[in-house]
């Protein structure tokens, strides 16, 4: 039983309700307590409750007229936590603010907890999000530790949060800690580095540096020295420093290392540098001392070179310009501080270039002159010029360069030039007939030193033209321009004139197909070749030209072999398709070994041809001679400018022609037709703008003719055919049924095949 503690009473007995006597033990509640009765149910109201108020309170009500009630009710006192502080791992209390740190440390944080009823429960959040933690429980304390084994740049500024509550009826008591870590820089860039400084002019080079915490300190150093020299601004913010370095270069700055450094002043251990090396040219001065006896004057001479190097010209160290007289030897030094380095020292006596000569005592070394016995003639003014090499912007390509491109298609142009120094600025323009205007710096790249891409997209006919490409560097500008025609590409035209002829630089076993190639269509063009059997339609040849601008195709005799029929396709290929093809048709192979039974000789048939042409030619002149008897002297004959004109067909209009090569022991002789096409090569390449330097160059140079094939190689067969052709000698049509191969064997034991045309009449009786 529990032992039951009267607190309060509320008695009317024997009064009014409303002067009733309040009670209440004043050792517990006192004054804390006092009962509501305007509320239904009526109340017992405790203010400021305290520990000792929480137990079992039983509220006894004594009627007059009834029986006594009883009513319990369990009051629960809960107490928040009092107190909650945060530790460092070495037991240091954390304010708002831990650290701060370095990068890779190991980081722990202890949160105590004092008070509360119930035990309060305590969770580390990390910016709001909780995470786990390990906790001592002990008599009203509560620890909880955190630990994060290795802090990353990312954990700077990253919140910690202690919380600790015992109940949801009121907010819990928390701390939170702000995490502060030394952060080295992330990156140090210098973002200007001039390959060229010259001397006597300012330059301003700035350097960025992120990524440090606490802000970045940037150093110049020349080498490992600190660079004193020039002004220092620094900018930026907290996350990203700037720091910008105006100085004006000195000689003796040439070569040397430029570095500029970014460091965390808590972290000096931890840097960054970036470099460049310092390429200096320089202007200069010259003089020399006065030598009395000589009339030497003091001389300072400026020359106009863009770049020049920096000279001084001094007497010999070891004489003594005031005791010098004739017959003496004198000697001058010249020192020359050039970059790039000089390559040409020159002599000047009275401005007279002088030149190496023993015999009249002028001897020169590397930078010195000597004067040996010096006279008279020796006085005046000496000069001493040194000189680099500088040039100004020169176009890499020798020729106008020819780009092919279609209506609304995007071409890279590539203008290139060859410059010292290599800072080149480039200027594009755009010209044809009507107008010329100059291309904005934003259509093209020109931040390449020596190089400028522009892409051109030509999206009506106005826009094919010339475009000229134009650099510029400390040197100068550019004498001639780069210049780009800009044409309509279209599909390569033909091959024309195709012959075929024995190799003359590879064995005697290749055929040499040669053709003159047709306009390439404002494009880089290829050339094929491909040989097909007749019969079977079969690919037995697929070659490529030997020659990447003439269409030169080699073809071996054993890879036609043992074909018996066969036919040559040419034809020219660019990015916008192929040509037309050019062919060589009606290629045969016979072996003669095969045929042998008529055992015709080749000599008697030589003999019967040659007997008709005689035939033929004894019946020309006598008709001839009997038309000039009957025409007598009044109509005279005019036979002189016809026998002038020779006999051979002209190569153009040839469709046929023979050659012999040989395969082994074997000789084949080729015959073939070439079944012409309409020449384009030169009636059909597009107008182009010309530069003047090109039509000055037309002008100067002959008009340039497709070349032809050799009548040397073909004439005595053409002749020969021409006179059949006066008169057919009865020639019957070639047959591969009836044709009957001829052999014949000479001095030598060798065995000779034909290759023939098959549409190509053979000769067989002459009457």
């Amino acid at each position: 039983m529990f032992q039951t503690i009267e607190r309060f009473s509320f008695d009317v007995r024997g009064r009014a309700f409303s002067k009733a006597l309040n009670w209440s033990d004043s050792t517990v509640v006192g004054p804390r307590a006092y009962f509501v009765t305007m509320t239904k149910p009526a109340t017992l109201s405790l203010e400021a409750v305290q520990l000792d108020d929480e137990g079992v309170y039983r509220c006894r009500v004594d009627f007059k007229n009834s029986p006594t009630k009883n009513f319990q009710v369990n009051l629960t006192i809960i107490v928040p936590p009092y107190q909650l502080l945060i530790y460092d791992s070495s037991g240091v209390e954390m304010d708002n603010t831990a650290g701060p740190f370095q990068v890779g440390v190991e980081f722990n944080l202890s949160c105590e907890v004092r008070g509360g009823k119930p035990t309060p429960v305590v969770s580390w959040f990390v910016n709001e999000k909780e995470v786990d933690s390990k906790k001592e429980i002990g008599k009203n304390l509560v620890v909880s530790n955190l630990s994060v084994p290795q802090l990353r740049r990312e954990h700077r500024n990253t919140k910690y949060t202690c919380r600790a509550w015992s109940t949801n009826l009121i907010p819990p008591l928390e701390k939170t800690i702000l995490l502060d870590v030394y952060l080295k820089p992330l990156s140090v860039k210098i973002l200007s580095k001039p390959t060229v400084l010259e001397t006597e002019k300012d330059y301003s080079i700035t350097c960025e540096t992120t990524g440090s915490h606490p802000r970045a300190r940037i150093t110049w150093l020349e080498g490992n020295a600190v660079y004193h020299n020039g002004k220092v601004i620094d900018g930026g913010n907290a996350s990203v420093v700037l720091s910008t370095l105006r100085f004006s270069p000195v000689p003796d700055n040439h070569a040397k290392i430029l570095k500029c450094r970014g460091e965390n002043p808590k972290l000096p251990d931890a840097y960054l540098e970036d470099f460049f090396q310092l390429n200096v040219v320089c202007e200069y001065t010259l003089s020399f001392s006065k030598i009395p006896s000589l009339d030497i004057m003091n001389s300072v001479r400026y020359f106009s070179l863009a770049v020049p190097p920096k000279v001084q010209l001094h007497l010999g160290s070891t004489l003594n310009a005031e005791k010098i007289k004739e017959g003496d030897d004198v000697y001058f030094e010249c020192k020359v501080r050039a970059n790039p380095e000089h390559h040409k020292i020159t002599w000047r006596h009275n401005d007279a270039v002088l030149t190496q000569n023993y015999s009249a005592g002028i001897i020169m070394s590397t930078q010195s002159l000597v004067l040996q016995k010096i006279g008279r003639d020796n006085a005046g003014n000496y000069t001493c010029l040194a000189s680099n090499d500088r040039v100004a912007p020169v176009c890499k390509a020798k020729e106008v360069s020819i780009i092919g491109a279609s209506l609304e298609e995007s071409v890279k142009v590539r203008c290139e030039v060859d410059a010292d120094p290599n800072e080149v600025e480039f200027v594009w323009e755009f010209n044809n007939s009507g107008e010329n205007f100059e291309v904005a710096p934003a259509k093209f790249d020109g931040n390449n030193g020596t190089m400028s891409e522009l892409v051109y997209t030509p999206v009506s006919e106005r826009d094919y033209g010339a475009l000229t490409c134009w650099g510029r560097n400390v040197i100068g500008k550019q004498e001639a321009p780069c210049i780009y025609q800009i044409i309509p590409a279209v599909k390569p035209n033909p091959l024309n004139n195709c012959t075929i002829k024995a190799s003359l630089n590879q064995s005697s076993e290749i055929l040499e197909v040669e053709c003159v190639p047709g306009y390439d269509g404002g494009l880089r063009q290829e050339f094929r070749l491909e040989a097909y059997e007749v019969l079977t339609g079969n690919l037995r040849v697929n070659a490529s030209s030997v020659s990447a601008d003439m269409p030169i195709f080699r073809i071996a005799v054993a890879d036609l072999l043992p074909a018996t029929h066969f036919y040559l396709v040419t034809y020219a290929v660019n990015a916008k398709g192929r040509s037309e093809v050019s062919l060589l048709e009606d290629i045969m192979l016979r072996d003669s070994e095969k045929h042998t039974d008529t055992g015709v000789s080749m000599v008697p048939l030589i003999l019967l041809l040659i007997g008709c042409l005689m035939a033929f030619g004894i019946t020309v002149l006598s008709v001839m001679l009997m038309m000039y008897r009957r025409r007598g002297t009044t109509s005279p004959v005019h036979i002189e400018p016809y026998m002038k004109q020779p006999i051979i067909t002209p190569p153009d209009s040839r469709n046929n022609s023979m050659l012999d090569v040989t395969h082994g022991d074997h000789t084949y002789f080729v015959e073939y037709t070439l079944k012409q096409v309409t020449d384009y090569a030169l009636n059909n390449q597009p107008d182009i703008i010309q530069s003047p330097q090109d039509q000055e160059k037309i002008k100067r140079e002959p008009q340039l003719f497709l070349p032809v094939r050799p009548d040397t190689l073909f004439a005595p067969y053409d002749i020969h055919k021409q006179g059949l052709q006066s008169n057919r000698c009865s020639l019957n049509p070639f047959s591969t049924k009836s044709w009957e191969p001829i052999s014949f064997k000479a001095d030598r034991n060798l065995m000779k095949e034909i290759i023939i045309a098959n549409s190509i009449p053979g000769p067989e009786s002459c009457v």
